[in-house]
């Protein structure tokens, strides 16, 4: 059963430990939570060796590590990266945490990984992002990019396959804690009357 809004405010103040924090009121939608970017990106680069996804450490070596101010960060296209959610969430035992893109953005050429959290998951969730479409993206700290839908399980998952008991659950408690470095805000291609569309859009996400 997807969670309509009243279902998520119960979950919401019923549970000890917050299953969204910060919690918005503005965010809550008929039957989804609207999640925000964070400032903290990681963008994926060429590296000169093969990658075994097996492999974590691997994959974090793939990724250049930015925090973005409130000028942004020209998402080019082709380019790929994981952008942080500004909100933290705590799943419980007995719903899974759908991540779906907003309409707005896959008609501006961006498409999310399609993800989900499962039982106990808890942590501040990164998301892939790839610009497909032709033009440059402007994307800013509090942006809402995407959304929660939240789905009850027919019964509680057997304990020791939750998440937070798993032994290889490696993105438990995940957070940007560990620093990110400064980026360079370039502005190759970007004219004032492009700048202008996209605030404009981005200025006009709520309304999805």
């Amino acid at each position: 059963m997807i969670l309509s809004d009243k279902e998520i405010r119960i979950y919401i103040q019923n549970t000890t430990t917050p299953m969204i924090e910060p919690f918005l009121e503005d965010h809550l939608q008929a039957a989804s939570y609207d999640v925000s970017m964070s400032g903290n990106i990681s963008v994926l680069r060429r590296i000169e060796q093969v990658v075994d996804p097996s492999e974590k450490r691997n994959l974090d070596d793939m990724y250049e590590e930015i925090r973005i101010g409130q000028d942004g960060y020209l998402f080019y296209p082709g380019e790929y990266l994981l952008a942080e959610l500004a909100e933290k969430v705590n799943v419980p035992e007995k719903l899974i945490a759908h991540i779906r893109p907003r309409t707005r953005f896959t008609r501006a050429g961006i498409l999310i990984a399609d993800q989900h959290c499962n039982p106990t998951y808890e942590g501040q969730l990164y998301i892939g992002l790839r610009n497909v479409g032709p033009n440059t993206i402007l994307l800013r700290p509090g942006l809402k990019i995407a959304q929660f839908v939240f789905e009850e399980l027919s019964s509680v998952p057997t304990e020791a396959l939750w998440y937070k008991n798993k032994k290889n659950a490696a993105y438990q408690q995940e957070s940007s804690s560990k620093g990110f470095r400064g980026a360079k805000f370039g502005e190759a291609g970007w004219t004032e009357e492009g700048k202008k569309f996209f605030n404009d859009l981005l200025t006009a996400s709520n309304d999805d």
